[in-house]
């Protein structure tokens, strides 16, 4: 292993020297690129524990599990590591295979390395003995149990209330004959024995096993052997689930529901498991991580409690529950925007079209090409489209104009949407227009592993004087963006700071207005009088102007284009609706998969987006489209559209835990939805291309002649004002 003393002697300076560059203690460039270099040459590595000795941390938290076979623990472990390593700390782990010495050891080693903190998931039943915070190290314990007690912070996983529910499923079903296999660990769980006990106790249905698939199938054979009865099981875990099903088939037998408790996973669930009760894993990481970090940074004011998470309990319906063939074929046509929802909504109507034998026709279009195809719709009363898709801009515009046909009438759900999408739903005299289809709330990805470089912490340091942190406001942002722009700073690990889309477009606008309201300007005032021509709007567009110092030369029209560049780690931040960014944690085509940081966008002013689906009231199948969008709009098809590439505003969808791990925004759109403003539009309609079009072409075509140098920042906001007013006056 390379020593300190070999660094030293390799870059020509003292030991001294190399543990001053190493805690940031000298802003001499030379003496700093010749230890970083000789540290590069020789892949050394600062010593934790001799650092530990001086900065009385080390960096460590000791992390004890029952086991790594049970596919939960294995996903528990993987959010915590990635939680710990984005806060600069690192692992320390240790498997307690359920046994009481081996976990007591496991602390005891923890001590030894002197860890900051030890997180405890603790499997055993304690009702005496009471686990205390060793020597001062903080101790956070996850458990079923409240019986395993603890003085520091502890976090009870309260499956009760959830299991409560899978029992009255079952006798609304009609089963009463519900048989229980569950592991020796979540045995400890009283509260939920005592609730099966009260309901099933006497009729002798309870199983215990390991959490392994052939544990699973030896006590499911078993029961089933001396009991046929059984109408119904519910598993521990999935792997014991897998054991139950392999010997429902082994025995043929017919009409029993296997229930389980697991991490929700749509592809596994949706065909095998009636209903199941779990816990999002990274959500108790989370919340670990926040108990055990405040014990170790604030001694003083951190307070001990105890914590209870309730598991979520959720039915699985088929993704064509409730769709019936038709009498007769109906042949519709939609006008969609190009975007990744769309080709999912393509992809996912053949199943559709399928099942009820309605014949679907898709026609794509770019942004400017929809906006023409429905307003010729609205100017020639056209029945070439049954359904058209609609910027969140247009849908008042076409209200009015008496293009969409209302669906007050209509099974739809509406209030299974996002809260305060009434816009977007086209509601209008109380009646709907319009079904939300695909989400529009704006959020910062970054790479997370620039942000957590210790050797990119210190250069910033020095430069900046200043820690490098994800931006919270658009000084920062360009500041950070030039820090990782190669071209000012020749050991930027990426060639640019961002990836941004340019040129005379509604994005390009979009990106502005982040700007404009975050310090605290506008377009127009609220009674659509032209304000944009002021020092606040102009300091907006010259951060807006130097931002595009940092960005790819190369010209990107679109988010679908800024997606595609972003992917291949060229940059170090982009700022992108989230509706786009799915493939962004695509193993398969991103190279920044799993090093994915999301953040709300620096100032906190997302400019609201989305579009919906309504009908053209000129339409002969309206019937047949209504019921197409009650479908595509359900909560049934939300989770299939959002694996093929597709988004939702669906409130369950960011209320449960599926697909958290391969999105790791959704969790922030609800926050960033409610920060999210919308475009105020001017009462007039403009060279019949719609009031948008201020938006999409007047204010960019100025804001991109200022980016390339052609125009001041001050003409521009002059040449926008006045093309305004001459339009609105012109448009009376």
């Amino acid at each position: 292993m390379t020593t300190i003393k070999e660094v030293a002697k390799m870059a020509g300076v003292s030991i001294g020297t190399v543990s001053n560059v190493l805690n940031g203690k000298t802003n001499n460039i030379e003496l700093i690129d010749r230890v970083e270099h000789a540290m590069k040459e020789l892949g050394y590595r600062p010593d934790a524990n001799a650092r530990s000795l001086k900065s009385e941390k080390s960096g460590l938290i000791g992390f004890v599990l029952p086991n790594s076979t049970n596919p939960e623990n294995a996903s528990l472990l993987s959010h915590i590591q990635s939680k710990l390593s984005e806060k600069g700390y690192s692992i320390l782990l240790f498997f307690s295979q359920n046994n009481k010495l081996l976990e007591k050891k496991a602390i005891e080693k923890c001590l030894e390395k002197r860890v900051d903190g030890i997180i405890l998931f603790s499997s055993l039943k304690r009702k005496k003995e009471v686990i205390t915070e060793k020597e001062g190290t903080p101790i956070v314990m996850v458990s079923y149990s409240e019986a395993s007690t603890i003085t520091g912070d502890a976090i009870i996983l309260d499956y009760s209330r959830a299991f409560e529910q899978i029992l009255d499923y079952y006798e609304r079903k009609g089963r009463t004959n519900v048989a229980l296999i569950i592991d020796e660990s979540f045995y400890q769980n009283e509260e939920v024995i005592e609730i099966y006990n009260k309901r099933y106790g006497v009729k002798g249905l309870l199983k215990i096993s390991d959490y392994s698939k052939e544990r699973g199938f030896k006590a499911a054979y078993e029961l089933f052997f001396l009991h046929p009865e059984i109408d119904a099981v519910i598993s521990g875990n999935y792997l014991i689930a897998e054991g139950v099903e392999k010997a429902i088939k082994l025995l043929k037998i017919e009409d029993i529901e296997v229930a389980v408790l697991k991490e929700g996973n749509w592809i596994e669930d949706e065909a095998a498991f009636p209903v199941q009760i779990s816990f999002s894993q990274k959500k108790i990481a989370e919340r670990v991580i926040e108990k055990t970090l405040d014990a170790i940074e604030n001694p003083k004011t951190h307070e001990a409690v105890v914590e209870r998470i309730h598991a979520e309990y959720k039915e699985t319906r088929t993704v064509l529950h409730g769709v019936e063939r038709n009498c007769s074929t109906a042949n519709l046509k939609f006008a969609l925007y190009e975007s990744p929802t769309s080709i999912s909504l393509t992809m996912l109507a053949e199943v559709y079209a399928q099942q009820t034998g309605t014949n679907i026709e898709f026609d794509l279009y770019k942004y400017d090409e929809l906006e023409h195809c429905v307003h010729s719709i609205s100017d020639s009363s056209s029945s070439l489209y049954d359904g058209v898709m609609m910027d969140i801009t247009w849908i008042d515009e076409l209200v009015r104009h008496n293009v969409l046909a209302p669906l007050d009438q209509s099974n739809i759900d509406f209030q299974g949407f996002i809260p305060g999408l009434e816009q977007q739903c086209g509601v209008v005299d109380g009646k709907y227009h319009a079904v939300p289809i695909m989400s529009g709330t704006q959020l910062l990805f970054y790479q997370k592993d620039l942000f957590e470089n210790e050797s990119l912490k210190r250069q910033f340091a020095r430069t900046y004087g200043n820690e490098l942190t994800v931006p919270q406001t658009w000084s920062q942002f360009n500041i950070i963006a030039e820090f990782f722009t190669r071209a000012y700073n020749s050991k930027s690990p990426t060639t640019y700071g961002i990836t941004s889309v340019s040129g005379e477009n509604i994005y390009t606008t979009i990106s502005y207005l982040n700007r404009l309201w975050s310090y605290g300007s506008d377009v127009f005032d609220d009674n659509g009088k032209v304000l944009i021509n002021n020092r606040t709007s102009l300091t907006a567009l010259m951060n807006f102007v130097n931002s595009s110092k940092y960005s790819s030369p190369q010209q990107l029209y679109s988010w679908d284009e800024a997606v595609e560049d972003f992917k291949k780690g060229h940059s170090a931040m982009t700022i992108l609706y989230d509706s786009y960014a799915n493939e962004l944690n695509d193993y398969t085509k991103s190279k920044v998969a799993g090093n994915l940081g999301v953040g709300y966008i620096p100032g906190g002013t997302p400019v609201l987006g989305g579009w919906s689906l309504g009908i053209n009231k000129n339409s002969t199948n309206i019937e047949e489209v209504i019921k197409f969008l009650t479908w595509v709009s359900s909560d049934h098809a939300v989770i299939p559209l959002a694996l093929l590439g597709g988004s939702t505003l669906r409130k369950s969808y960011y209320e449960s835990n599926d697909l958290e791990d391969s999105y790791p925004w959704k969790n922030k759109v609800l926050d960033s939805y409610r920060k999210s403003r919308k475009r105020i539009l001017p009462n007039v309609k403009i060279n019949n291309k719609g009031r948008n079009y201020i938006y999409s072409h007047v204010i960019s075509k100025e804001i991109n002649a200022s980016v390339r140098g052609q125009i001041s920042e001050e003409q521009a906001l002059i040449n926008i004002e006045q093309t305004i007013n001459r339009l609105m006056e012109e448009n009376k």
